[in-house]
């Protein structure tokens, strides 16, 4: 339900609307303030001032910083959800497929924004751990999820050879992001170079294909 009251001649449509901005607006300024300065750091007067709104008009929409916090994990969720469901493989070798998947995965996964989100949340786990079940669920389990379902199929139609396609996928997982993943959480001075990253994929694919791949 909108927290706007309707002004009159006004529609309710462009009342949500304005609603749904305002909202907006405030979690892009959390956001930069929690990146920035982490969820102990991080004030009220702080994000008010970064969202460009009032202090008044923060705590319509939110009660308070911990509320504000859950929101923000949340919509990180959805939108990393949503790019890990938008991504479909084009290529016709199963090979070639699965290291799009990767290299997909990883720039996912390593982006600057995605980092320091999870640095946020890192940072905040001990007081929020139901949000770091959350904010993991939705990136990397959601891609082991993902991959769960192509290791059964191709298990199924003779590609892999007979296995757990659960235990698959996260073998694969491991074996080509944890290392680009593990130099990117540290900062930009140890994120993989794209050629970089594309020989830690080759390397992990080859590796897993080694093992998994169904023999003639």
């Amino acid at each position: 339900m909108s927290k706007v009251a309707a002004q009159p001649g006004g529609s309710a449509a462009g009342v949500e609307g304005h609603d749904s901005e305002k909202r907006r607006q405030i979690l892009d300024g959390a956001r930069e303030v929690f990146r920035a300065k982490g969820y102990e750091g991080a004030s009220m007067d702080a994000i008010a001032k970064a969202a460009g709104v009032s202090k008044g008009t923060l705590y319509v929409y939110f009660t308070n910083k911990d509320e504000l916090f859950e929101q923000l994990i949340a919509d990180e969720k959805r939108e990393l959800a949503a790019a890990l469901d938008a991504f479909q493989p084009a290529a016709e070798s199963f090979r070639d497929n699965l290291r799009a998947f990767a290299l997909s995965f990883n720039e996912l996964l390593t982006g600057e924004n995605h980092m320091s989100s999870i640095r946020m949340v890192v940072g905040a786990v001990e007081k929020f751990p139901a949000v770091g079940a959350l904010f993991f669920r939705a990136g990397a389990e959601r891609g082991t999820t993902r991959l769960t379902e192509v290791f059964g199929e191709a298990v199924a139609d003779g590609r892999l050879r007979p296995c757990d396609p659960t235990v698959a996928a996260h073998h694969f997982i491991a074996l080509c992001t944890s290392e680009v993943m593990k130099k990117a959480l540290f900062g930009a001075a140890l994120r993989p170079t794209p050629e970089e990253a594309i020989r830690i994929v080759d390397n992990g694919l080859d590796v897993f294909l080694s093992y998994y791949l169904a023999k003639d």
